[in-house]
């Protein structure tokens, strides 16, 4: 028998809930909760919703504690997980959830399958990685670095630290590769069992980052950040140069082949594309090389675009807009 204990998020955004989050969450602690798979969900195919003890849907198991859910719904066949709220916070909206399991044999480890993703062919140019994610990995490192070193704290050291931590929960969500969003949980559990309180703010700013409120609302910011990086002058000062080692064609082609079609996702609303990535964990290699053919197909289409309306100013022919190329039509202007 084992007791699996998991949080539950996103409690706020709940349509039923609107108004009486706070009454909510002091009422819930001692009530029974249901949590069932989303299956249904088109963005995250491993979503596990959470029902309080009068059947609504009050929220969802936490991404960090997806694989110890999933561990233990394998053990139920896949239907329900009934339990017990132990705990409720609200300041940072949640739910402490718990659970008995029989026969639990560990968190769930094939959740985020790679490999298709690894698999994928691309042989056209690839941006210089931004200077935002060398940061990240700065931070993550030395994060590590000093946790290793807490016995030998003072107060000093402790606040330097948790300055650290914000500023890498803060930065954190400019990089959705799948990398990251493991060390974060793992980054999550590590300061969890130091039991420390003044670490809590920086446990609670985590989750939100990685969880779905903290998805939802910063997919536009992500977006901003890739556009910035993919139109900026430099960028294409790089792809205009080695433009002649590379046929659009076959990169174009190549896109269309990447996993569950989310390169015409891209082409269809770019912001649903970056909220889909969030949940897929793909490398950041992969997502890089990804965005660097995104970027040099788009440069290349508006400079052929471009060629096309200054010849046929030059011609003195009228221009017909069609879609993402030009047509013309014969005819003195």
């Amino acid at each position: 028998m084992n007791i699996i204990k998991l949080d539950i998020v996103g409690i706020p955004h709940r349509k039923e809930l609107k108004g009486h989050v706070s009454e909510f969450l002091a009422e819930a602690p001692g009530k029974s909760m249901t949590l069932r798979p989303e299956s249904a969900n088109d963005n995250d195919k491993v979503a596990v919703r959470a029902y309080d003890w009068t059947g609504r849907h009050v929220g969802y198991v936490s991404s960090a504690d997806l694989p110890r859910a999933w561990g233990a719904l394998r053990c139920c066949e896949h239907t329900k997980l009934r339990g017990m709220i132990v705990s409720s916070d609200i300041e940072h909206p949640c739910i402490g959830f718990e659970c008995v399991v029989q026969g639990y044999k560990g968190p769930a480890t094939d959740l985020y399958p790679q490999k298709m993703f690894l698999d994928w062919k691309y042989t056209g140019p690839v941006l210089d990685i931004p200077e935002e994610f060398d940061n990240l990995l700065y931070l993550r490192d030395e994060i590590i670095d000093r946790l290793a070193e807490r016995e030998e704290w003072d107060d000093d050291d402790e606040r330097y630290f948790i300055e650290l931590a914000k500023r890498f929960a803060a930065n954190l969500k400019y990089d959705i590769s799948g990398e990251m969003s493991d060390y974060r949980c793992r980054l999550i559990e590590m300061l969890t069992e130091l039991g420390d309180g003044r670490l809590q703010e920086v446990i609670d700013e985590l989750k939100m980052s990685g969880g779905r409120t903290g998805r939802e609302t910063t997919c536009g910011r992500v977006l901003e950040f890739w556009k910035e990086q993919m139109q900026s002058a430099e960028t294409r000062k790089h792809l205009m140069v080695h433009c002649r080692h590379y046929d659009v064609k076959q990169v174009e082609k190549e896109l269309e082949q990447f996993p569950e079609e989310l390169y015409f996702v891209w082409k269809a609303n770019p912001e649903r594309f970056v909220s889909k990535l969030y949940y897929r964990h793909i490398p950041r290699e992969v997502i890089w090389r990804f965005v660097s053919g995104i970027a040099f197909v788009e440069m290349m289409n508006a400079c052929a675009k471009k060629a096309e309306e200054e010849k046929a100013k030059r011609e003195n022919r009228s221009i017909i807009m069609t879609g993402d190329n030009a047509s013309y039509i014969e005819g003195k202007q």
